[in-house]
């Protein structure tokens, strides 16, 4: 466990030094590469697969769930970079979940050094360190077609047989108005939203073009958590949200109550039961990481849309037979919905829009 007293603090990935970058790289392979960084089980259990790397579990994870288009699409990605975040610092104490702030061109961040080439195949540093492989072992491998994602090559303890990219030129707004001449909601109108709905509407907007704008397999949502590249633009979909809740003034302090936070918001629960048509409420449990079906205590006359996510497919070791959730010595593991404190209050960053003011001593030093 780190140092409470020294929290990890997500850095603009373009001004940090190379070195940075590097141990963050470094960490991301580590992630996959090495023995210790691996799930339990083997890659045949049945019924469902263990011996994931903990990079490839990011991908099950995404795949498994729907929580786009609803409340929780803030907060489930919150909690996800929240344990990714925790993972990384695992491989390196030092490193923290960095951002690209997508008001600059990160064309210089795409090379072999780091995060790889920014057109066709993603190349290196990921082809030799098994994130991908063009020529895999027999039908070990997991397609790219919609088709193969929940079929034949479902596998998620094996390799994606592509990662690719296909950047679009110039910066993110540049390609929202000129080319899909559409709406670009600036970081200043995203922080001065009124309300959450408001807020997370416009910051889900910009990031859907986020990912089309770096394209390829980011810009295919069954298919974008294979790109380390996503969990930069979601560290900064994180930071805009911190930003909403952190500005300064009394009449913004509510944004860090669980209770008043999420405005007419709070009481959602999920709808739906197949995707895409699911909606994921602040109430419902989020998943993988709560299991499914498991009695959580929060309130045991629960409606069925505040349990698990409807249509959620069960991940190891949030099932059979690890259950990490039901082991009452994983704190961290603990079934827990948006009002969690730990999923409302924002971590750290080094840098805010300069648009506002932001109260950061409200964060005080209440990190993992």
């Amino acid at each position: 466990m780190n140092d409470v007293t020294v929290p990890p603090v997500r850095k603009n990935i373009m001004t940090i030094p190379q070195s940075e970058r590097d141990n963050l790289r470094n960490a991301f392979i580590a992630l996959n590469t090495k023995e210790d960084f691996v799930f339990p089980g083997n890659r045949n259990d049945k019924p469902f697969s263990g011996g994931v790397s903990y990079w490839f579990k990011q991908d099950e994870i995404h795949q498994a769930t729907h929580v786009h288009r609803g409340p929780a699409f803030l907060t489930w990605h919150r909690e996800l970079c929240i344990r990714f975040e925790r993972l990384l610092r695992m491989a390196d104490k030092t490193v923290s979940l960095h951002y690209w702030d997508w008001n600059e061109d990160p064309e210089e961040l795409f090379n072999e050094q780091f995060m790889g080439s920014s057109q066709g195949d993603a190349g290196e540093p990921w082809l030799s360190a098994g994130f991908y492989d063009h020529y895999p072992n027999g039908n070990n491998y997991r397609g790219i077609e919609s088709a193969s994602i929940h079929g034949d090559h479902d596998n998620p303890a094996d390799p994606p047989i592509a990662l690719t990219r296909q950047k679009k030129k110039g910066t993110l707004k540049d390609y929202i108005t000129k080319e899909r001449r559409a709406k670009f909601h600036s970081d200043k109108e995203i922080i001065e939203s009124a309300s959450y709905n408001e807020m997370r509407t416009k910051l889900e907007n910009v990031h859907d073009y986020a990912h089309m704008y770096i394209g390829g397999s980011i810009g295919d949502p069954h298919t974008a958590f294979r790109d380390p590249f996503v969990f930069l633009i979601h560290s900064n979909v994180d930071r805009l949200f911190a930003a909403w809740q952190l500005r300064k003034g009394k009449e913004y302090e509510y944004r860090l109550n669980p209770e008043l936070v999420y405005g007419y918001e709070k009481d959602t629960m999920a709808l739906g039961s197949t995707s895409p048509f699911i909606v994921v409420g602040i109430k419902t449990m989020l998943s993988p990481w709560c299991g499914i079906g498991y009695p959580y205590g929060i309130n045991e006359n629960a409606s069925p849309g505040e349990k698990e996510e409807p249509g959620v497919i069960d991940v190891r070791p949030w099932t059979y037979p690890e259950n990490w959730h039901r082991d009452p010595q994983r704190e961290q593991e603990r079934p827990k919905n948006s009002l969690d404190p730990s999923v409302v209050i924002p971590r750290h960053y080094d840098k805010f829009p300069d648009a506002f003011e932001y109260d950061i001593s409200r964060l005080g030093n209440k990190m993992e």
